[in-house]
């Protein structure tokens, strides 16, 4: 049973003490503690929160260290998790929008990718198991699983997005399949991201949805949830044609669909080329539900190859939707 309301109002406060308490590496002091709710932009005296840190003593989530201050315990620390879980909601759908809207690919650039800004996913890779990932990403591409053959490698110590690559690492930039939504969008055509999900391969087809989670539900991002559970098998489907891989799917207005599938023929031919699936008005695509009046336009998860290496044991990291890259920087991987 939920002990704290849903943060508002003084409840806020309360979860706000958690926080600064969850952040510090050691006891902290009322004093401290309101000090520091003062530099976050709330008003709390110290006696106010010598006040709510007995309320929270009572409560179980915090515990006193002699002369020291308190510290979280660990119901504390799950109700901190808990009650920013409504924070959470809906950040990923933001960033996403986010990225769409800077993006800046252009499928009529004239082969001039320059200065041309793709969303890219971020994966650090252990030297070691270059030659591995290198082999398996190929036979992904080859398979057409993935957004683009285009990556970006990078060495120890450089700067990949907002990431310093670790010694002994490598980093890998791959593109997401954000960078087709920003396509559509920087021409006027609205564009819904709505579920990220397993697609069952079938003959070295995309055949239908097996999982699904939707991205304006989920407090963390659905492809971060699906590599984590470890039961893709993008490897399989590229060796063998049968298979299961990361896909995501959005939702395009069915006005729009002719001048769609023109964009997404010419972004064949600036590199954008992988699988992809549109359904009919109104009709579920592969299984997933689409609203009345869209089309539901699936693509190819652009993790799949450095999934695909980790599957096989290549020791890899990947963060989906990173950040922006210059599509120039980038290079074919054959």
């Amino acid at each position: 049973m939920k002990l704290l309301p849903k943060p508002h109002a003084s409840q806020r406060r309360l979860i706000e003490i958690l926080r600064v308490i969850n952040a510090s590496d050691k006891p902290i002091g009322a004093r401290a503690i309101s000090d520091e709710l003062s530099n976050r932009g709330y008003d709390v005296g110290e006696r106010a929160v010598r006040y709510n840190l007995k309320i929270m003593d009572e409560l179980g989530f915090t515990k006193k260290e002699g002369y020291s201050g308190r510290t979280l315990t660990s119901l504390g620390r799950r109700e901190l998790s808990d009650a920013l879980v409504d924070d959470r909601i809906g950040f990923v759908n933001t960033r996403i929008e986010e990225y769409m809207y800077r993006s800046s690919f252009d499928p009529d650039s004239g082969g001039k990718t320059d200065g041309k800004m793709v969303v890219v996913n971020e994966s650090l890779l252990n030297k070691r198991d270059y030659e591995l990932a290198l082999e398996t990403m190929i036979r992904v591409f080859d398979a057409g699983f993935t957004v683009s053959r285009r990556v970006l490698i990078q060495d120890e110590e450089e700067e990949m997005g907002t990431v310093s690559i670790p010694r002994g690492f490598l980093g890998i930039s791959t593109v997401c399949s954000i960078t087709v939504d920003g396509m559509l969008l920087s021409r006027g055509i609205p564009v819904n991201t709505n579920f990220a999900g397993f697609v069952e391969v079938k003959d070295g087809d995309l055949s239908e949805f097996t999982d699904l989670i939707a991205y304006a539900g989920s407090s963390l991002d659905p492809m971060r949830v699906f590599i984590s559970r470890k039961t893709s098998r993008v490897s399989e489907a590229a060796t063998t044609g049968s298979g299961s891989i990361l896909a995501n799917l959005r939702e395009i207005p069915v006005a729009a669909v002719d001048e769609v599938r023109d964009l997404l023929d010419r972004a064949k031919g600036a590199g954008i080329e992988g699988l992809m699936k549109m359904s009919g008005p109104g009709e579920p695509n592969m299984g997933c539900p689409v609203g009345a009046g869209k089309m539901g336009l699936a693509l190819c998860g652009g993790v799949n190859a450095v999934v695909a290496a980790e599957e096989l044991g290549a020791e890899i990291r990947t963060m989906p939707i990173s950040s922006l890259q210059d599509y120039g920087r980038m290079r074919e991987l054959r």
